[in-house]
């Protein structure tokens, strides 16, 4: 689904949750005097919310990597989607589920995100894209960037892969 809402409360929230994830990735930008933002530290910030509880549950793992500011609003607005789908349909809305966020940065310059859910529910290939999906795909699409969704029986695995 990746954030489609039945009610006008439902589409308020999942706006002020994207201007939410917006606001954070800015105030980063203020602490390089708008360089850019470290991917670390998005990543940490967008999925903090899942991890309070339990540190093991969502894992972060990737070299230290500054993106440009179009770059870095791109990639918060993303994992905000992905978390936000994840803790209604996924892995992130079971006290099991674990979440796990890897990327690698090759000298040509590619980032490569890896999302992996795993012992969530049972998921299954949504019969169309919800606008979260659609949002990342054309995020990540303007930026030269390719979007791919696996909706494996054990979790989503979406794989991100941009010019930085």
């Amino acid at each position: 689904m990746l954030s489609q809402s039945e009610t006008p409360d439902g589409l308020k929230r999942a706006i002020e949750g994207r201007i939410q994830a917006l606001a954070n990735v800015h105030s980063l930008f203020v602490n390089t005097r708008w360089i850019g933002a470290d991917l670390s530290t998005i990543a940490t910030q967008e999925l903090a919310p899942y991890s309070e509880k339990n540190q093991r549950r969502v894992r972060i793992d990737g070299p230290p990597v500054l993106l440009e500011p179009d770059v870095a609003q791109a990639v918060a607005i993303t994992l905000h989607e992905l978390a936000t789908n994840a803790a209604k349909y996924g892995a992130l809305a079971v006290l099991d589920g674990e979440l796990e966020l890897q990327w690698s940065h090759d000298a040509d310059g590619r980032l490569h995100l890896r999302w992996t859910e795993s012992s969530g529910p049972k998921v299954q290939q949504p019969t169309q894209m919800g606008f979260g999906g659609r949002i990342i795909e054309r995020m990540i699409a303007q930026r030269s960037g390719k979007t791919h969704f696996d909706w494996r029986a054990d979790g989503l695995v979406c794989e991100i892969t941009l010019k930085v």
